[in-house]
């Protein structure tokens, strides 16, 4: 029986502050690649400190209200839960499926989607202040009949079967792996469905209620795998090659390209029927949030971000004359990610900005629904994020980009290893 191959290399683990630091043999590139990483330094050490005061100050340092109570951190772990399962939907392609040109690709997105998914653990443990109760609490008294349970359980075995997947891909048990991986799809699929319930099955939030919230999230999550595989590929050439994109990385960039003008047409479908149903059906609590993001707050951040930046711009690209070309391909990927990050953002405040207060007679009886602060008749509520939350998303997607560049160092995720690294 032949030797289990070793994961990693004191070499390989001795490289990795070259990863950081500029030497004299680094091309310009390279060394620009190098001291972008250094500034996610900060932003990982200033993420940490607002997670530690999150967890020690609680909600009393966050932007939120006893009626906006989910606010950007729950939204961020939401785009890193579903970014994470379109990681593994899209890189399922080549694994599991066996589609060769999607092969080279399936322990980055292995690895990229634990590191995701991880640190989205991370970001909602903060906004939990005690995450550690819910975790006695989950195994020890579990709700069955809760969506946030059954979510919490869902992403917990598809993480444990990622993992089990990315070790044996490491050690080259293909079998094993693929085993692992129809498991793990199963259960990606499974639980990013069920975080979509968590809002869908919310009675008294209409804007969130209903069927259409599961699929929606499972569009979207292909969204995000296609085009974080595609900024994968693009940006290490870019940044370890001079700017030039390695010739066997061509057709899988263009195949990617396909796949994500497939996914972005998709998702505008289902925006654009989104929209129209919320005005025309006059639903009280949809028609209201639908058109605070058509024309009223959410205006800016729904036609710019939600619209133009995550699905117009991309399809245009996607889809134009130059839909084949690798630098266009990248920025039809970087937009989209951009765009989803505020589709999450907007979705969540959204579906709380309507006050959920009623007016109460002297004699208990309903009256009306109030107003939540003087001057907004339209009874919509603010909220803005604090800095500790704005900190923490930054340190968490600063820490994404360095947990991957170091993984794909120590891991040696690369083919061929012709990065110029030592192995």
């Amino acid at each position: 029986m032949p030797a289990t191959p070793s994961l990693t290399s004191r070499a390989r683990l001795a490289a990795v502050p070259r990863l950081f630091w500029p030497t004299p043999e680094d091309g310009r590139h390279r060394i620009r690649g190098k001291r972008f990483l250094l500034l996610s330094l900060p932003l990982i050490a200033a993420g940490g400190v607002a997670a530690l005061a999150a967890m020690l100050r609680g909600h009393h340092v966050m932007g939120t209200t006893s009626e906006i109570s989910w606010g950007v951190l729950i939204a961020t772990y939401v785009f890193f839960a579903v970014s994470s399962s379109g990681l593994c939907f899209v890189g399922s392609l080549g694994d599991i499926f066996g589609i060769e040109l999607f092969k080279p690709i399936a322990k980055k997105a292995v690895f990229l989607a634990f590191v995701i998914l991880l640190l989205g653990f991370g970001v909602i443990a903060t906004e939990l202040e005690r995450p550690f109760l819910l975790l006695r609490l989950v195994l020890l008294s579990p709700n069955f009949a809760s969506p946030i349970w059954w979510m919490g359980t869902l992403y917990g075995v598809y993480f444990l079967f990622m993992t089990a997947e990315l070790y044996l891909l490491l050690t080259e048990q293909h079998d094993r792996a693929r085993k692992a991986g129809i498991v793990k799809l199963v259960a990606a699929i499974a639980a990013c469905s069920n975080l979509g319930a968590v809002f869908a099955l919310s009675h008294g939030r209409p804007y969130w209620y209903g069927p259409f919230v599961p699929l929606y999230m499972i569009a979207t999550a292909l969204v995000c795998g296609a085009a974080l595989l595609i900024v994968v590929v693009y940006f290490e050439d870019y940044f370890t090659n001079e700017r030039r994109l390695r010739a066997e990385h061509l057709a899988l960039l263009q195949g990617l390209g396909r796949l994500l003008a497939l996914f972005v047409g998709v998702v505008a479908v289902f925006t654009a029927w989104r929209a129209i149903a919320g005005v025309n059906g006059q639903h009280y609590g949809i028609y209201e949030v639908t058109k605070a993001m058509l024309g009223g707050p959410l205006f800016v951040s729904f036609w710019l971000f939600e619209i133009l930046l995550a699905l117009v711009v991309p399809l245009a690209v996607l889809l134009g004359p130059r839909r084949r070309e690798p630098t266009f391909i990248a920025l039809a990927a970087v937009l989209p990610l951009i765009g989803m990050f505020f589709v999450r953002y907007n979705f969540v405040y959204a579906g709380q900005m309507l006050s959920q207060k009623p007016v109460v007679g002297h004699f208990g009886e309903l009256i009306d629904y109030a107003p939540p602060f003087k001057g907004n008749v339209a009874g919509l509520l603010p909220y803005t994020p604090s800095l500790v939350e704005v900190f923490i998303v930054l340190g968490a997607l600063g820490a994404a980009l360095v947990l991957f560049v170091v993984g794909r160092q120590v891991l040696r995720l690369e083919e061929g290893a012709h990065d110029g690294y030592p192995t």
